[in-house]
């Protein structure tokens, strides 16, 4: 009876000490993958290149900013997926606000390959920015039934409705999604242009040309397509002087912009004839 319960004592410290092993064995793991991971954001520049890339996104300098997201991707750091994916998201809005809607494209589409969270919601932008890019395309059929199916979610969006309905000339459908639009955000100088067209399409000269004072006085963007449309003005009530000496003055602000050089030379030939 003694032997043997001695070598169960044996036995039971034995257990013991494996136990204890065992859970040192794998302390010592955990330390071990905490260092790594700590030593790797160290090592790494990620972080801090994507807090300088947010702050130049924050300021709007997006060229400085999508540098520093870059550099960020480049950098190698363990566990990095989901500040690559929050990257990758970010670059993919600025080139949506600068109008790279292609380059916006390819970012979500990465995103999607890369990860398997949140698809619903990327792959609804991937979808909206495909449409966008088709639209800068003047594939406006195939973008109408994108921008419709998500307009309740963005709003903005019934700007770009409005020009396809413009370029299928349904101008009920225009007027209604522009006017969807300036309700929420107001006007703007690419609208004033928009306006213009039409009714310089439909020869009423007097409201066109009240758009078109009303979009030169506002935002910049769209400024030299809005000269142009007073040239075109001036060109239909047949006031070839005036509509020469806005060429000229387009030309030498926009020496690069092709239509307006188009539209300075035609005039250029026209007005020496009239002189002749």
């Amino acid at each position: 009876m003694t032997g043997r319960n001695r070598r169960r004592r044996r036995k039971r410290k034995s257990n013991i000490d494996f136990v204890k092993v065992f859970f040192f064995l794998v302390t010592c793991l955990v330390i071990v993958f905490a260092a790594v991971v700590i030593l790797s954001k160290i090592i790494s520049h990620k972080d801090r290149y994507f807090d300088e890339g947010l702050a130049f996104y924050q300021n709007a300098e997006y060229d400085k900013a999508l540098d520093r997201f870059a550099d960020a991707l480049s950098e190698k750091q363990i566990f990095s997926r989901n500040k690559d994916k929050n990257t990758r998201l970010y670059m993919a809005d600025i080139y949506m606000k600068t109008a790279d809607y292609d380059k916006a494209v390819e970012e979500y589409d990465t995103i999607l390959q890369q990860t398997s969270s949140d698809k619903k919601n990327v792959g609804k932008m991937k979808e909206i920015a495909q449409a966008l890019a088709d639209f800068s395309d003047s594939n406006y059929a195939g973008a109408l039934p994108v921008l419709e199916q998500y307009v309740k979610d963005y709003p903005e969006l019934y700007l770009y409705i409005g020009t396809c309905y413009a370029s299928m000339n349904d101008a009920e459908h225009m007027f209604e999604n522009y006017e969807k639009y300036i309700d929420k955000y107001g006007y703007n100088s690419y609208l004033y242009a928009q306006y213009a067209a039409y009714y310089i399409s439909i020869g009423e000269m007097d409201n066109a040309y009240g758009y078109i004072n009303n979009g030169l006085a506002s935002d910049n963007t769209f400024q030299k397509e809005l000269r142009l449309q007073e040239i075109s003005y001036y060109e239909k009530i047949q006031n070839y002087d005036k509509a020469y000496e806005l060429a000229k003055e387009l030309y030498e602000l926009y020496p690069e912009y092709q239509d307006g050089v188009d539209e300075y030379n035609f005039l250029y030939t026209r007005v020496s004839h009239d002189d002749e």
